[in-house]
């Protein structure tokens, strides 16, 4: 009995902490009580009972007591009081404990067996097929020989000729918009056009360099006998694909530069002078790059150069003279096209600025041609980039009315402070008597006047003289004569 009483003890004790929580734990206790008054099956112990019991271990919540209830009463006869839960509340108990970290963990963990199976299946196939491969490749050594390299060959041309296209251009609607914004996929409307951009310019040079590429190793397949000259074609292959990259891309960027509508006239002709130093530039750089490649040390040629440029610059100085003053004239631009210059005696409108001669207009709509060595010798007057022109006019008048000359000069004042086109801001504008002959008298009339085109000029100072004219005779001075008398 007393190891009876001890069994029963601790199962009082298991029972209670289970049945914590319960909506009605008197159930419980009555039926555990009936199984301590006796009231028990024939057949059955209680160790059997608590055997029962321990097959249905318990769940999270009142679910789980239950449970533990159903499988008492069955065994001991008596109907439990077992409490209704609804079914809202057996979904917040069954999902309560999922979480977003348990779905991504579910997700990664389908990937990497999904994965990890696919490369099985993978390798199985390969291991499957690769020793009929190598039968048959052994059966037909011209097959391995011939048709593998050239096929190979062929589809990388053409993967170069047809699919490198398409992955430069997406490499360039991914470089030319935000990065941050290419990835979260929001289209970024740019004007970037791909005709004038990097990839564009390495487009054509790598399709003609794995095209070359390819057909030298087709000329290796077909006649080994050639095969020790491939290296020095490969090498001199790749410097010109590279000079042609770099020739495109700065073509390329001077051009959009060029076509860049805020960009000043001096700023395009900078850069054309920038495209023709750098072409030559490049082209040195090729010639010399593919006589390395071929084997020619380029310290000789420089050296043979040296001597032969010597030779060469002083038969050819006035040659050389006027290349370095075209350079000249292209980078500190004392004049562009379109201008109207006067040096020394030549007078007239630029039309083309060259290597070695600049074209100009003269004022008779004649051209001429002008070598650019003579620029570096002249002064160089630019009267299209004068901010205002100064009109100033000379008129003789007799010495008998010398008296009137006051009276007339503030009146031509007057009038040309009242001219629209004279600038009053930087100078006031003037007369006054320069000077006296025996028979004659000098009346100066002079302004400052705006900005404008020749044709403008022209008519602006022959109103000025038109006015002044009539302000002398409406006050009866008479013209002198600049003639002396013997």
């Amino acid at each position: 009995m007393s190891g009876c009483t001890a069994i029963l003890r601790r199962s009082s004790q298991n029972l209670m902490e289970l049945s914590i929580g319960s909506k009605s734990p008197g159930a419980s206790l009555r039926g555990f009580n009936s199984c301590a008054r006796g009231k028990v099956k024939p057949g059955n112990s209680i160790i059997g009972q608590m055997k029962a019991m321990d097959r249905f271990p318990p769940a999270n919540g009142p679910l789980g007591v239950s449970s533990i209830r159903r499988a008492y009463s069955s065994d001991t006869g008596i109907k439990p009081e077992v409490p209704i839960v609804p079914p809202t509340e057996t979904a917040e108990v069954g999902t309560g404990g999922t979480t977003w970290m348990d779905i991504f963990e579910n997700a990664r963990n389908s990937t990497i067996d999904a994965t990890t199976d696919a490369g099985k299946k993978v390798k199985e196939m390969t291991d499957a097929v690769t020793p009929h491969v190598q039968s048959f490749l052994e059966a037909n050594p011209d097959l391995e020989k011939v048709v593998v390299p050239l096929g190979g060959t062929l589809c990388g041309t053409l993967l170069a000729w047809f699919v490198m296209p398409i992955v430069f251009k997406r490499l360039h609607k991914y470089g030319s918009q935000n990065p941050i914004s290419a990835l979260l996929g929001n289209s970024v409307n740019t004007n970037a056009s791909y005709s004038t951009s990097l990839w564009s310019a390495l487009e054509d040079p790598a399709k003609y360099l794995i095209t070359f590429m390819a057909f030298s190793e087709m000329a290796a397949v077909i006649a080994p006998s050639v095969s020790p000259y491939f290296p020095q074609a490969l090498r001199g292959a790749f410097v010109l694909s590279v000079v042609w990259f770099l020739h495109r891309w700065k073509a390329n960027f001077i051009t959009k530069a060029m076509a860049n509508q805020t960009a000043l006239v001096t700023d395009r002709a900078r850069l054309s002078a920038f495209n023709q130093v750098s072409s030559l530039g490049l082209i040195a750089l090729g010639i010399m790059g593919l006589a390395e490649a071929c084997g020619v040390a380029v310290q000789s040629i420089l050296t043979v150069g040296g001597v032969g440029g010597v030779a060469t610059a002083f038969a050819a100085r006035d040659v050389l003279g006027n290349v370095l003053n075209g350079f000249s004239l292209q980078f500190s631009r004392p004049f562009s096209v379109g201008e109207y210059i006067k040096a020394g005696s030549i007078e007239g409108t630029v039309l083309e600025i060259g290597l070695t001669s600049t074209l100009m207009m003269s004022p008779e709509k004649l051209p001429f041609t002008v070598p650019n060595s003579l620029f570096s010798s002249q002064i160089i007057v630019n009267r299209s980039r004068a901010q205002w022109r100064v009109s100033v006019t000379k008129i003789p008048i007799r010495l008998e009315d010398i008296e009137k000359v006051p009276a007339v000069a503030e009146e031509i004042k007057a009038m040309l402070r009242s001219n629209p086109k004279v600038i009053l801001e930087t100078d006031a504008p003037y007369c006054y008597l320069s000077r006296l002959e025996s028979s004659y008298g000098e009346l100066v009339i002079g302004c400052i006047l705006q900005k404008m085109r020749k044709d403008e000029l022209i008519y602006a100072e022959q109103d000025i003289l038109l006015g002044a004219a009539r302000i002398i005779k409406s006050h009866g001075v008479e013209f002198g004569s600049t003639t002396q008398c013997c």
